[in-house]
């Protein structure tokens, strides 16, 4: 009896064990698919010409690699075709207006369909599901790139206020960091008397026609104010809406502002920080959009130092992401350009006979062609002002141009190559004498003559003062980041944002 006791326990023990072993294992929580959160990067400009740009610096001569050179090292490196509705060369307002929405559409429309009605934006159906929103650039909030992602018009060219209302009018951004003060200032007000951290230098009068109190109704609705870098550090450290604006207008090149020790002026990483900050309150994610919108700029003035440094700058943003990133890895992080500029391209010359040389194997060497080595690289670094800024202190005369041009750059030009950097029509106009076509704002045709003057010192060529139709580089971390591999539409830089989003929420 007492054996069968026995057996009957024995075999209950091994069924009890049995069954604790089959039964499901509660295994750690697994991270939801999909991205809770997306922060899209736009270098406006930055096509595989500048992108090659910074690569080269960063591996010659910065002796380290740049964010985005090792962003696209993860493999998830593809090609956005920048081509708008039945064209070939796109404008900032339809590529962005292609990521925001998926959608091809007309040159310079914002958020409108070929036939003229209204797209839904990526940060349109982000609010609407409660998530957070940003947009920061170092040009005007109401400029092309960002305007798109928020804005529904049938121009980019229609008036600042018009632009900016349309941005504020359905309070669904919650954070707003650049440039475009003078769209808020009421009437007959300066930029500074709204927004007292803008400094003198890039302050301007208010371009409104009525004197609505726009950022007195932004307070109202919780949005916190910054205007320079202090306030906006203490605005991050606890906002969870901000309105932050630092000049009237665009704000200035990284050189620039260095020139001008603007040091109260917020970096495109600074402000990248601080909307990160903010919008990582909401428990539901968010939507950010950075855009690094003088690489541009500088393409268009054909100013490649100038061009340089404003890469390493966007480039510095991006390792703001890929911080947050690292630390919240259910963020997407995409990297891309609406477009290249200018024709960036270093290429070789020909200025006379080259000595022949012995290799060590004892081979004869003679190139027909002078090809760059590593320094023009280190000197468009060296460049402390841009071209636009050293025509200023210039003026028209030829001597302060060469002595500018030395003290700026540390290249040396000619009085020849000074004077025909200061030619101008009638109307005090600039004019290129080759491609005049390609090249229609007299402004940048100015940087672009004194940028050909030092061409035979950085051997760097450029084709155009307008964009190109340059392949463009894309490239991304974090759920979804595999998708961008191959060559593609830049509308499909929407599909892959939004299905992230979706598996996430």
């Amino acid at each position: 009896m007492i054996d069968r006791i026995l057996f009957k326990s024995v075999y209950s023990l091994i069924c009890i064990t049995l069954l604790a072993a089959c039964s499901p294992v509660e295994t750690t929580k697994q991270p939801p698919a999909g991205a809770r959160n997306v922060i899209l990067f736009v270098g406006d400009g930055l096509g595989a010409g500048q992108t090659a740009l910074g690569i080269q610096y960063g591996r010659l001569i910065g002796q380290s690699e740049l964010n985005i050179d090792v962003l696209m090292q993860d493999g998830n490196t593809g090609y956005a075709l920048p081509l708008p509705y039945e064209r070939i060369l796109t404008d900032s307002a339809a590529a962005a207006t292609h990521f925001s929405t998926g959608q091809e559409v007309l040159p310079e429309t914002l958020g409108l369909n070929p036939e003229g009605y209204p797209l839904e934006t990526i940060v349109e159906w982000a609010h609407q599901r409660g998530l957070g929103t940003g947009l920061v650039s170092n040009m005007r909030v109401t400029h092309a790139t960002p305007a798109a992602f928020a804005v529904h018009q049938g121009s980019r060219y229609v008036s600042e206020q018009e632009i900016m209302d349309d941005l504020l009018q359905q309070r669904d951004v919650d954070v707003f960091l650049g440039g475009g003060a003078r769209a808020l200032a009421p009437a007959g007000a300066w930029a500074s008397e709204v927004l007292p951290g803008i400094p003198p230098e890039l302050d301007l009068q208010s371009i409104r026609t009525d004197e609505a109190q726009r950022l007195d109704e932004l307070v109202t609705d919780g949005y916190s104010i910054a205007s320079d870098l202090p306030s906006l550090r203490e605005a991050a450290s606890h906002a969870r809406k901000l309105m932050g604006l630092f000049a009237a207008d665009h704000l200035p090149y990284v050189l620039d502002r260095r020139q001008m020790n603007l040091t109260n002026v917020p970096t495109l990483a600074d402000m990248t920080s601080a909307a990160i900050d903010v919008l990582s309150r909401n428990d539901e994610g968010f939507f950010l959009l950075v855009e690094g919108g003088r690489i541009d700029y500088a393409g268009h003035a054909n100013d490649p130092g100038t061009l340089l440094h404003e890469i390493l700058d966007f480039d510095g943003a991006v390792g703001a992401g890929l911080a947050f990133q690292r630390s919240h890895p259910d963020t997407l992080v995409i990297v891309t350009g609406d477009h290249g500029t200018g024709g960036f391209s270093f290429a070789y010359a020909n200025l006379g006979p080259i000595d022949k040389t012995k290799l060590n194997s004892g081979v004869d060497y003679q190139p027909g062609h002078q090809y760059p080595t590593t320094e023009p690289l280190e000197m468009l670094h060296r460049q402390d002002a841009s071209l636009q800024y050293i025509l200023q202190q210039a003026g028209t005369d030829p001597d302060t141009l060469i002595e500018r041009v030395q003290t700026h750059t540390g290249l040396t030009i000619t009085m020849d190559e000074a004077k025909e950097a200061l030619v101008r029509d009638e109307a005090g106009d600039a004019w290129l004498k080759n491609n005049r076509i390609f090249n229609d704002d007299p402004g940048d045709n100015a940087t672009a003559l004194l940028g050909q003057a030092l061409s035979r010192q950085t051997f760097v060529i450029w084709s155009s003062g307008g964009h190109t139709s340059d392949l463009v580089p894309t490239y991304a971390r974090g759920p979804g980041a595999d998708k961008f591999r191959g060559a593609y539409r830049n509308t499909h830089i929407y599909d892959v944002m939004r299905e992230a989003l979706e598996q996430a929420h």
